[in-house]
């Protein structure tokens, strides 16, 4: 290949790229939201499981559970809240059914992925959240830029019936 196609084809990769795709925050619904509703579970090692419900977004409101399991028992669980209002759409996080001391903003979002940031936290700093083409939802959290601390679980869908 030539410099020139191999410049070409590197040019049109970036053009396609999730960041080349980010949108302004300021301009999103929680309609753009709307690929995390539904039932969701990941299995993972030693007999864990990762289960999470998401609402079809209204104009102002998504809500979410979490709950991780180890066989057939919860060990952990969350409730989430999602808003938006005319400051833009905001993630509420409530682990153990608590509410935490910061709001995760949404800061970027495109086709099928989110991104949720509270730099004041201490971890984690970012949520994301983004279905692939394969129909999984991945859920990852880390501790921002230079930080390597990150957890990641990837979900199929599953009925809601569980």
């Amino acid at each position: 290949m030539t410099r020139f196609a191999i410049g070409a084809l590197i040019s049109a990769m970036l053009a396609v790229s999730p960041r080349a795709s980010a949108q302004d925050p300021s301009t999103a619904t929680l309609r753009d939201l709307a690929f995390m509703a539904g039932c969701w579970r990941g299995d993972f090692a030693n007999d864990a499981a990762l289960e999470e419900f998401y609402t079809q977004p209204s104009d102002n409101l998504i809500l979410g559970l979490s709950r991780f399991m180890r066989g057939n028992r919860a060990v952990q669980h969350e409730f989430s809240r999602i808003t938006a209002d005319s400051s833009g759409i905001t993630l509420l996080p409530f682990p153990g059914g608590k509410p935490s001391e910061h709001a995760f903003r949404l800061t970027s979002f495109g086709r099928g992925r989110a991104l949720f940031e509270a730099p004041e936290h201490d971890f984690p700093k970012r949520i994301r959240y983004s279905k692939g083409n394969d129909g999984f939802l991945t859920a990852r959290i880390d501790g921002g830029e230079g930080d390597s601390r990150v957890q990641e679980w990837r979900m199929r869908q599953v009925g809601c019936e569980r």
